[in-house]
């Protein structure tokens, strides 16, 4: 089998018959103006290392470059990414007089958690207020990258030879939006080892 994943102009072959893969990376060649960059480390931000034990996916750099831009990088450390039972309003607070940063920062969380899932829900929350967003909104969106500034090493690690199950979890806050009274679906779904979780993915849906 040969997967093909082709973003624009870029692409990965990837496959488990590595002849098949060299033989349609020879055709396409002879058909387009191809550069071949060798083994894949960096695609669309994210950074692929091929392990003993498995593919170990992170966004290190990508992380990196958005706590330099916003200015976070000798900042104070947390542990989690928000506080435990925070709520948001949205009339909480002053609006921003200029809403863009407050909307970079957000829409370059949500790309994080492409590897990054335990950010997930955090972001989820603060990316409710990108029409108006006010003080205390860009406030807990910061305080998400300091999280993130904290734990720059994690990533996604897909081991080889393991035997995967797949499990699920739900829990509904009724009625716990405090601007519209709407409640929250909040799921998780795990691609777990025997004894050793191996990915997590939180997802949020307002009813």
């Amino acid at each position: 089998m040969v997967i093909v994943l082709l973003y624009v102009d870029d692409i990965i072959l990837t496959g488990s018959n590595y002849a098949e893969v060299t033989r349609l990376q020879e055709e396409l060649s002879l058909r387009f103006d191809m550069k071949k960059l060798g083994e894949l480390s960096n695609f669309l931000g994210l950074q692929i290392e091929n392990l003993d034990k498995g593919i170990y996916v992170s966004q290190f750099s990508y992380a990196k470059r958005l706590i330099e831009k916003f200015g976070l990088i000798d900042g104070k450390k947390r542990s989690t990414p928000l506080d435990v039972n925070t709520r948001l309003c949205r009339d909480e607070g002053t609006c921003l007089s200029d809403p863009r940063p407050f909307r970079t920062l957000v829409g370059s969380l949500i790309y994080l958690t492409i590897t990054r899932p335990d950010i997930a829900f955090s972001v989820g929350m603060v990316s409710r207020y990108m029409q108006e967003p006010r003080k205390p909104h860009f406030e807990e969106a910061k305080k998400i990258l300091k999280y993130v500034n904290s734990t720059l090493n994690l990533g996604l690690l897909y081991e080889k030879g393991v035997e995967f199950s797949l499990q699920g979890f739900a829990y509904a806050d009724f009625g716990g939006d405090l601007d519209d009274r709407r409640s929250t679906l909040k799921n998780v779904d795990k691609i777990a080892q025997i004894d050793e979780d191996i990915f997590h993915q939180f997802s949020v849906i307002i009813e």
